[in-house]
């Protein structure tokens, strides 16, 4: 009874906490100026976008501004991890240890450190969002903090307030609160140590990681410590199995140790290659790097070739400087390929990045074999070229575990085992394409999945593209803009669109991927179609290139965009992120009226977006006429477009180039074989 009690108490001071930013707009705005139109057919109307209390303390301190730039006085906390890892196949138990140097860049006093245990989401007693199967969570051994050995407190009796003032730590769920010894001051770090072990969950476990016969990829598997920022201080929401990750940049030094035979992926790069692979391997891995051809480094039963040392058990040791989490893989019957990506950077030099890529010879992962290391070159590359450089040298997918799509993690992903090319290389296009939106632009996934998952879903689109040309009638359409859209329109259809600023844990689950993913890559295209391509496309850069290595709010993508446009679009960021507000433009009418062509058009939706009006003229002639939103924002649900009345019109089409995601396309062309004379 105590547990169960617990986890109401966590899940509902979740909900009230997170459930703030929709709570502001819950009131909604009423026309100012009703007419005679509106009060028989009334539509609420969107205004400027309410900024919570805390972000406007942000920016009266200088770490927000109202234009979209970081404050002068903006931060990021820095940690420095130092990790051993290793896994007994003959029991699948992980043991590690790790050294943090945590430093504190804040301007605040910190008494309490949260950590992550992530995989007691997986204990019985754990709320979760999913079915997933259970283990005993982490195990934690030593627990030390500036060199004192720390004990877990009791939070049973009735002075429960007085456990955060002693040193120690209370284990709640996915989060550890951590009571340092003495106050960590502004500007100083702290050190932590901790050794810890776990079963890895068996797939399929919660989609982005776990165990599988003679293979494990090991996500969110060590201690982190949560964010602590500028705006809501600690960010330490339990995790729940639904909504992904917030995390520091930090330095890492990992040392995985396995079984002489396995092969270990990771997002770092290969310090030790010189002494655990062998002159073949490298020699390989150098053609690869030097040729960008596919080379095949290992395959399974091989592995004599590979490995340097006759030891029975092989330390990989990596680093990864500047990345917000670590995760690696490892098998013993990984297949091993590897190629090259280049990049041109910003000076116009050429990068090179190494690519690695790990997949099982099965029927059901054949896929991989055929393009697994050159779709992640693609992708690489092609986004690269439409955002920015990627900044690391390496990248890396691996194959296993997953059920469904991908997960990625920095310098790397875990997919499923594809059998199907084209499945492969959008999945791949799209979990590469989080190597930009949150791994170098540190989002909140947690809160405002929209922001990485839109965006990545939109830039995948962009990618397949270039790669792939627009999607053939009847063909796999999903990862490309009209398959997004084609997601998206059929809920919103089906009544089932949803405000995107509500907090991921709370949003419902069978709504998850075609509102954060699909509706937000729609509302991308739509803003790109109303500021135009180079407008659309500056922001975007502005806002990468503002807020990589920090933690950008919603707000600060508003407000970068509104800077960069010379525009107030608080009417488009109420529409579209605050309200379920669906798009849907029609044409009512078409008649000759006097010397002109009057043409009807409905706003039978809730969102007011400008109309894109093509009217073709007898002998072929196209006119383009842009309507401003403007139109509607008094509450009107027609509006009235005049045309010359010669020569005769023939068609008129709405959005005729599919700019925006208007539910119902059908009711969006007029056309006649006879001109204008049946409306006389």
């Amino acid at each position: 009874m105590l547990e169960a009690s617990k986890e109401r108490l966590a899940l509902v001071a979740v909900a009230a906490l997170l459930a703030a930013p929709v709570a502001a707009h819950a009131q909604r705005r009423q026309p100012a100026t009703p007419n005679i139109e509106t009060r028989t057919n009334p539509r609420p109307l969107p205004g400027p976008v309410i900024v919570p209390p805390a972000f406007t303390r942000a920016i009266a301190s200088g770490t927000r501004t109202r234009t979209g730039e970081p404050g002068p006085r903006n931060w990021v906390q820095h940690a420095r991890y130092a990790i051993d890892a290793s896994i007994d196949p003959a029991t699948n138990t992980l043991e590690g240890a790790e050294r943090v140097r945590y430093i504190n860049n804040s301007p605040d006093t910190l008494a309490r450190l949260a950590i992550y245990l992530r995989q007691n989401v997986f204990r019985p007693e754990s709320p979760r969002r999913d079915v997933a199967p259970l283990t005993n969570g982490i195990t934690l051994g030593r627990v030390a903090a500036n060199g004192s050995t720390l004990v877990e407190l009791s939070t049973d009796d009735n002075a429960s307030r007085s456990v955060w003032r002693r040193p120690g730590y209370v284990i709640d769920g996915t989060v550890m609160w951590l009571t340092l010894p003495a106050p960590l001051l502004p500007h100083d770090s702290a050190s932590l140590e901790l050794t810890w072990s776990y079963v890895p969950s068996l797939t399929p476990s919660d989609g982005r990681e776990g165990r599988d016969d003679h293979l494990y990829l090991m996500g969110y598997w060590y201690p982190q410590v949560a964010v602590y920022d500028d705006v809501n201080g600690w960010m330490a929401d339990p995790y729940l199995l639904e909504a992904e990750f917030y995390m520091d940049p930090a330095d890492y030094d990992v040392r995985v140790t396995m079984p002489r035979g396995w092969l270990v992926g990771a997002t770092g790069s290969l310090r030790n290659g010189a002494d655990i692979l062998s002159m073949s391997a490298r020699n390989k891995l150098a053609q690869a790097r030097a040729t960008g051809r596919v080379i095949a480094i290992s395959r399974p039963g091989d592995r004599e070739p590979v490995f340097a040392t006759p030891s029975p058990k092989v330390t990989w040791h990596f680093t990864a400087p500047n990345v917000r989490d670590f995760a690696w893989g490892t098998s013993d019957r990984y297949a091993w390929d590897a190629t090259r990506a280049l990049v041109r950077s910003a000076s116009g030099a050429t990068d090179t990045v190494d690519i690695q890529s790990f997949y099982r010879l099965d029927a059901r992962a054949s896929a991989w074999a055929a393009g697994g290391a050159r779709y992640t070159r693609d992708a690489i590359e092609q986004l690269s070229a439409y955002l920015w450089e990627y900044p690391w040298p390496t990248m890396t997918s691996m194959e296993g575990v997953l059920t469904s799509g991908g997960m990625e993690y920095p310098r790397l992903t875990f997919m499923q085992p594809w059998a199907d090319t084209l499945s492969l290389a959008g999945d791949l296009m799209h979990e590469t394409g989080h190597m930009w939106f949150p791994m170098q632009v540190g989002s909140s996934e947690t809160r405002f999945p929209w922001m990485d998952e839109g965006f990545t879903q939109f830039d995948a689109a962009q990618g397949m593209r270039q790669l792939y040309g627009e999607p053939r009638k009847g063909g796999r359409i999903a990862d490309q803009e009209p398959g997004q859209r084609a997601l998206y329109t059929k809920r919103a259809v089906e009544g089932d669109d949803q405000i995107l600023m509500t907090q991921g844990d709370l949003f419902p689950s069978d709504l998850y991927n075609v509102m954060y993913y699909d509706k937000t890559a729609q509302i991308l295209a739509s803003l790109r179609g109303m500021l135009g391509e180079p407008t659309f496309h500056r922001a975007l850069r502005e806002y990468g290139r503002r807020w990589t290595g920090r933690h950008p709010y919603p707000y600060d993508f508003f407000n970068t965009v509104d800077d960069v446009s010379k525009q107030d679009l608080g009417w488009f960021w109420d529409s579209w992120f605050f309200e379920p507000w669906p798009l849907d433009q029609a044409i009512a009418g078409v008649k000759k009226d006097g010397s002109s062509v009057a043409i009807t058009i409905e706003d039978r939706g809730l969102a007011p977006m400008p109309v894109e009006l093509a009217i073709t003229r007898a002998g072929g002639r196209t006119e383009r006429m842009r309507i401003p939103a403007t139109v509607w924002m008094q509450g009107a649900r027609s509006y009235v477009a005049r045309v010359a009345r010669t020569p005769d019109v023939m068609r008129v089409e709405i959005d005729p180039d599919g700019l925006f995601p208007d539910m119902d396309r059908s009711n969006q062309l007029w056309t006649t074989l006879r001109g204008m004379r049946a409306h006389d």
